[in-house]
């Protein structure tokens, strides 16, 4: 004898719906997938750019160092060059004078030859 009811017919299928309810927990459990995921990527690239606004920040810091020093370096530069400076540096230090008449020689080939 075959399972079934008392007159031998086969016992009715009766859907309780649970295939449904298991479809919806995991459509909602792929939504939620799909928030957690587009969250974390936010946050993510949100992190990425205030690392790199903080990189940029430094390197503009640098920037600004960099120019004052290379302002500060053509100020020196332009004093070191001063002409009244390197006159005063020759006279003083270097013991230099400008040359006597006499030892002033012409380059120029002349009739007479001075070395006669």
């Amino acid at each position: 004898m075959s399972p079934g009811l008392a007159d031998g017919s086969a016992p009715a299928i009766i859907d309780s719906g649970d295939g449904r309810r298991r479809l919806g927990t995991g459509l909602i459990g792929l939504v939620v997938l799909g928030l957690t995921l587009g969250a974390t990527a936010h946050v993510a690239v949100h992190a990425k750019r205030i690392e790199v606004a903080i990189a940029l920040g430094k390197e503009e810091r640098t920037f600004r160092e960099l120019t004052e020093q290379r302002r500060h370096l053509e100020i020196e530069i332009g004093m070191l060059k001063d002409p009244a400076r390197i006159i005063a540096i020759a006279r003083d230090q270097l013991g230099m004078r400008p040359p006597a008449s006499e030892d002033i020689h012409s380059l120029t080939h002349s009739a007479e030859d001075p070395r006669k």
